[in-house]
């Protein structure tokens, strides 16, 4: 196949250009005919056949040439107006001058042939480095499919389909298909089959780069599981040390409580036994919620294979987090300052999850106005929970110190799920809490 392709419209200038021109120059020429010899005619029609072996190629230089040998011949060489030769060193100048043309017509098209294979060689080159340089920056398989379709049809200036499954496209006539994937197939690439000998090159590297692109995802995301099992790994460690930690104390006074109205020896009044009854009573719904939360911290927990990603509102999720402390709503409500409506993305029951427990957690052990924040920006989602805490010292002071346990941890696991962040700072005056993952 050849390297270069003329068009037909420049392919007939160009025969023109071959039989016209020298022709008309010769013409032009015979005014001169007794100042100038048949050697200095030949010499500049030798330039005009350069100069056509370099635009059009080395079969119209050579026509080019006969036609010039012809005209010299006849415009130039007695007698005149005939093809008639009388001396023979004219027909050796002529054989010379043929000879001549033709093999710089020869020596331009080689030249030309390795300039453009020059030229499609680089362009193969930059279209490698452009296609390794977008493939890097997607993360996904489905868009560096997109990105490379887009790109090879603009390399190579016709439609190029790429498929991004194993299931092979059914076959047409004239396309033939390229296969992705080393031992297991991924993906097609659907091209015309007179593309595929001379872009070789590029075709194959973009085969062997997309092949590896998506080796690489697969290890990225076998990677990030393994990531997320050892930080649910650790995060159940720690949910352990939690609990004992949060559970102790009512335990302790559910014990100490029962033990006293189980005790035959005691004497207590009616209103002591009531007292007793109440304080189990309490610390019996504490233990309840306690146990919502583990709950809730193995439903987060066992989500680390598969999120639901969806788009919510701003307003939909913190509905979504009151409606799941029902019983605290409305003093939350009556407490909340709440920031415009956003749409957000993420797994929104395990956001409300997290967005419960920071209200519950500031509704119990802060004071005043609940200040909500929400934005996104940087390609980041972020939640901010700020409150003001009571003295420490007093009562729910001391408590606002050690009463967030459970749900800290719940909260710091929906944002490793989200591949985000969470942290939580405690002031003597005001407590913190941000909850950010990426879009």
């Amino acid at each position: 196949m050849r390297l270069y392709q003329t068009r037909p419209d420049k392919k007939l200038w160009g025969w023109f250009h071959a039989i016209a021109w020298p022709v008309l120059f010769t013409t032009l020429l015979i005014p001169l005919r007794q100042h100038i010899s048949p050697t200095d005619v030949a010499m500049l029609q030798l330039v005009w056949i350069s100069w056509m072996a370099q635009r059009y190629g080395k079969t119209l230089a050579i026509t080019s040439t006969l036609v010039s040998v012809l005209a010299l011949n006849w415009c130039f060489v007695p007698p005149y107006y005939t093809l008639h030769v009388h001396d023979t060193r004219n027909l050796i100048s002529f054989v010379v001058m043929a000879s001549l043309g033709i093999f710089i017509s020869y020596l331009s098209d080689r030249i030309n042939r390795q300039l453009q294979k020059t030229r499609n060689l680089m362009s193969q080159l930059r279209g490698m480095y452009m296609l390794a340089k977008g493939l890097a920056s997607r993360s996904d398989w489905p868009s560096q499919c997109a990105f490379a379709q887009k790109l090879l049809s603009r390399r190579l200036r016709a439609p190029v389909r790429l498929y991004a499954s194993a299931v092979a496209p059914e076959a047409q006539a004239g396309f033939c298909q390229l296969q992705l994937g080393k031992t297991v197939v991924v993906g097609w690439i659907v091209l015309p089959e007179t593309l595929l000998l001379p872009n070789h090159n590029l075709l194959h590297a973009a085969q062997s780069l997309l092949s590896q692109s998506h080796a690489a995802l697969e290890l990225q995301h076998e990677a990030n599981k393994n990531l997320l099992r050892v930080e649910s790994e650790q995060q159940r460690a720690m949910l352990l040390r939690s609990l004992s930690h949060d559970l102790r104390t009512p335990l302790a006074t559910i014990m100490g409580a029962s033990s006293m109205l189980a005790d035959t020896s005691l004497t207590l009044s009616d209103e002591q036994r009531q007292q007793q009854a109440l304080n189990i009573y309490r610390h019996s719904k504490l233990l309840q919620q306690h146990f919502e939360k583990v709950l809730e911290l193995s439903k987060a927990q066992l989500a680390d294979v598969q999120l639901k990603y969806s788009h919510f509102s701003s307003d939909d999720l913190i509905a979504g987090a009151l409606a799941r402390r029902s019983e605290l709503a409305t003093d939350i409500a009556a407490r909340l300052q709440c920031p415009p409506a956003l749409e957000l993305r993420g797994d929104a029951d395990l956001l409300e999850i997290a967005l419960a427990n920071l209200l519950e957690n500031a509704l119990k052990y802060g004071t005043g106005t609940i200040e909500l924040g929400c934005d996104t920006a940087l390609q980041w989602q972020r939640l901010e929970l700020r409150n003001h805490l009571p003295p420490i010292g007093t009562a729910s002071g001391n408590a606002a110190d050690a009463g967030h346990g459970l749900g800290i941890r719940i909260c710091e696991t929906v944002a490793a799920l989200h591949q985000g962040r969470f942290s939580f700072s405690l002031e003597p005056t005001k407590a913190v809490a941000v909850l950010e993952w990426p879009l």
